[in-house]
């Protein structure tokens, strides 16, 4: 079995779906009235993204976030700086940690990502 749905509740669900497409490489493939979307990556996995309603703040739990792990280095290093030229607040630099190379971000919402790679054995 795999993990392979995911809803996120956010705010401004154009906003998140652009930095899933635009830098992510995510495609739209479900848009509606409502701000409900559903993006797939070339995995096949899809992720939603649900209009918060608007009597709700968002409160993520302190630690949650999404997380992609890439297969090779230069993926990351490419996603890393593809996100600092685009501006996006970095919470956590470029470091090893767990025997991982790793990152994290904030995507508009805001919502936690999380980028690592671990060299193989």
């Amino acid at each position: 079995m795999q993990l392979n749905h995911l809803d996120l509740p956010v705010p401004h669900t154009s906003e998140t779906k652009s930095f899933f497409v635009d830098h992510l490489g995510f495609r739209c493939v479900f848009d509606r009235d409502d701000g409900l979307t559903v993006l797939v990556d070339e995995a096949g996995f899809t992720l939603t993204l649900s209009p918060l309603p608007r009597d709700e703040s968002l409160i993520y739990p302190t630690g949650f976030h999404v997380g992609f792990n890439f297969q090779e280095e230069s993926q990351l290093l490419q996603a890393h700086d593809r996100l600092v030229a685009a501006r996006f607040e970095v919470i956590r630099p470029l470091s090893l940690l767990g025997g991982a190379l790793t990152f994290q971000c904030f995507a508009p919402g805001p919502v936690l990502v999380e980028f690592s790679w671990r060299p193989r054995d």
